[in-house]
């Protein structure tokens, strides 16, 4: 590691029917990654078959093998029913199919539609960036330490040993930060980022900071913020007027520098905006945790309630537990998401008993002996 450089650690915890993880400078979070195995992920690439035409843009459907097709941006697309191998630019959001773009890979006989080539590993990508300045890889499990260790030829991974990784780390709390709207500043000023379907707009306040001070604080941090929240698209910044925002799409172009999302800043709007678009990939943080109203989404709320449930069966010794929760989570568990309900009863080696209650809120769950 280079004196005086940042040091990095990388969190891997694997638990029932998801994949958690997480890049840290210092005890910051930096960026944070949910690989849920019923998704698809972006990078991935699939066999796919043309289908219609999208209705007033240039773009068609793609069977790739999911409930929703997937959408391609092309001018002249080939004729239905051709096959052609594409990539998973952002999986399927709300009404919206998966984008993609397509690929130049050989298909070779392989069956319409299929996987050909899983996403890329983040930690292999972190590990590229930063390798000599990452100080630990960290893993909730000695299966999963030694699955980075053959990902990552030199590698070396740790078993923690707390309660949670992620808790002891301190990462899941800074994931429910980065899900709230309003974001401090150093020197008593603040962020406001809103997401709409067509822009993100970030107001800058100074608060009992100065008003310069505050816009420049603010450019480091809106950097970081967006990285960590994967927030894409187009993008203003509603700076507070006065001296020295000239200087400020130049410092954000800095702040950008080491995001390995591509993001433009285009300047300072007449009215005193800065505008930016930032490259999307993936889904944002609060597309993949909460649904159209902001809370948990009943997906987020399965896979946590198998986590805590599985952790706490271990550590009590519960030889057949019974987990509680809402209908809908218990409907999802036994339905999309059974094989995470699998991977959990195969830890345990036993089979864990789903009560549907319906005075449960949809955030609560209980695991009890059966």
């Amino acid at each position: 590691m280079a004196e005086n450089a940042p040091s990095y650690t990388i969190a891997v915890s694997r638990s029932p029917g998801e994949s958690r993880m997480a890049l840290l400078v210092g005890d910051a979070l930096l960026e944070v990654v949910h690989r849920r195995d019923a998704d698809i992920q972006p990078g991935s690439v699939y066999a796919g078959r043309i289908g219609a035409r999208v209705p007033g843009i240039d773009a068609v459907f793609v069977e790739i093998g999911h409930a929703v097709p997937g959408v391609l941006k092309i001018k002249s697309p080939p004729p239905e029913g051709t096959a052609i191998a594409v990539s998973v630019v952002v999986p399927a959001r709300a009404d919206k199919g998966a984008e993609l773009k397509a690929v130049n890979q050989p298909l070779n006989g392989a069956s319409i539609p299929s996987l050909l080539t899983a996403a890329p590993d983040p930690v292999l990508a972190w590990w590229v960036q930063y390798g000599p300045d990452i100080q630990r890889i960290v893993c909730n499990t000695a299966r999963e330490a030694k699955r980075v260790e053959q990902t990552i030829k030199g590698a070396s991974a740790q078993v923690h040993n707390g309660t949670d990784l992620f808790t002891d780390l301190g990462i899941d709390e800074a994931i429910e930060t980065a899900l709230r709207h309003a974001v401090a500043l150093p020197g008593g000023g603040s962020l406001l980022i809103e997401t709409t379907s067509a822009v993100t707009a970030i107001d800058i306040n100074s608060g009992s900071s100065d008003p310069a001070t505050a816009n420049h604080a603010a450019m480091a941090v809106i950097a970081r913020e967006l990285r960590k929240r994967n927030v894409a698209g187009h993008l203003v910044i509603d700076v507070i007027p006065g001296k020295g925002t000239g200087a400020l799409p130049r410092l954000l172009t800095r702040a950008l520098g080491e995001d390995p999302i591509p993001a433009r800043v285009a300047g300072v709007t007449p009215l005193g905006m800065i505008e930016l678009t930032r490259q999307r990939l993936g889904l944002s943080l609060a597309e993949q945790l909460l649904d159209e109203t902001g809370a948990l989404s009943v997906a987020s709320t399965a896979y946590a309630c198998l986590r805590h449930s599985v952790r706490q069966a271990l550590s009590e010794k519960i030889a057949t537990p019974a987990v509680f929760a809402a209908p809908d989570v218990v409907a999802l568990l036994q339905g999309p998401l059974r094989a995470a309900l699998v991977e959990a009863n195969d830890i345990l080696k036993t089979e864990i008993v789903l009560k549907s209650d319906s005075s449960f809120a949809r955030a609560r769950f209980m695991c009890k002996p059966a």
